[in-house]
């Protein structure tokens, strides 16, 4: 008896704290919805989508996250059509961020080449906003896509840097349930490499 009383007085003063917490930190029960903050990919000491979605552990096992369309190597200059596909069996709607940085010299950590948006799915951060880009999802983007209802994929063009060099790409996704609190989401995190010719 008293463990239900217990129970039935901490589910509402849970709620309360989340709800609380959110108004205080508005990141706290971000929605996927239109562009989720950057510098948030995970890579260089960056946090990743789990300070807003924080309730899974990151990277359990049940999702799969893969980066297409980055060769092996990579000619100096060129564009790339790089494709981020996430699939989990839960999957409502999904969302993800991007980065293309130095992986070292003296440039570690600052972008390597430039990244556009492809369709209304992504946006791009502008190099005038911040010293790196991030590609991530917008509103548009949430939806799981012709692949099927568990899975989701952006499409982002990538202009390869002129002066080669290896390049780290860090991706950071989110599994969402889609009922705009932070709990019920699971975050997966991948870092991939692409080197030159040079």
């Amino acid at each position: 008896m008293v463990g239900r009383r217990t129970r039935s007085m901490l589910v509402p003063a849970l709620v309360a704290l989340v709800a609380a917490g959110a108004v205080a930190s508005p990141g706290l029960a971000r929605r996927l919805g239109d562009r989720p903050p950057p510098a948030h990919t995970g890579g260089f000491g960056e946090p990743t989508c789990h300070v807003c979605h924080f309730e899974g552990t990151p990277n359990d096992g049940r999702a799969t996250l893969e980066l297409e369309g980055l060769p092996p190597i990579y000619a100096p200059g060129a564009t790339y059509v790089l494709t981020v596909t996430l699939a989990h069996p839960d999957l409502r709607i999904g969302g993800f961020e991007l980065s293309a940085r130095f992986a070292g010299g003296v440039a570690t950590g600052r972008q390597a080449g430039t990244l556009r948006a492809l369709d209304d799915r992504v946006d791009v951060t502008g190099l005038t906003e911040l010293p790196v880009q991030y590609a991530r999802h917008t509103a548009a983007g949430v939806l799981p896509d012709s692949l099927g209802m568990t899975h989701v994929q952006w499409r982002v063009e990538w202009t390869a840097p002129a002066s080669g060099g290896t390049v780290a790409f860090h991706v950071a996704t989110n599994v969402a349930n889609d009922d705009a609190s932070p709990l019920g989401d699971f975050v997966y995190t991948r870092a991939f490499e692409g080197k030159s010719a040079r």
